[in-house]
């Protein structure tokens, strides 16, 4: 029997460099939906072209300080119309 160290050459090295690449790829573009399907992720930048918190569709998920005034603001007054 031979004992001969297998080494790599310059193509396998390519090859397994390039399915290394392409699998951190797929891995980070997953990650990424699943963060943004799960909702629990904040913007703070504004998506509504007029700038209104209150016609807005991500107003729920929002981080940006308007936002977050606007949400607080109305917290303020459905516990001022509730007392």
């Amino acid at each position: 029997m031979t004992d001969k160290k297998h080494t790599m050459t310059r193509r396998e090295f390519i090859g397994w460099s390039a399915r290394f690449l392409l699998l951190g790829g797929l891995a980070a573009l997953v990650f990424r939906r699943r963060e943004s399907a799960s909702g629990e992720t904040t913007q703070d930048t504004c998506t509504d072209p007029k700038g209104y918190c209150r016609t807005c569709s991500a107003l729920k998920y929002c981080g940006h300080p308007t936002a977050r005034s606007f949400k607080a603001a109305q917290a303020q007054s459905q516990e001022e119309q509730r007392s």
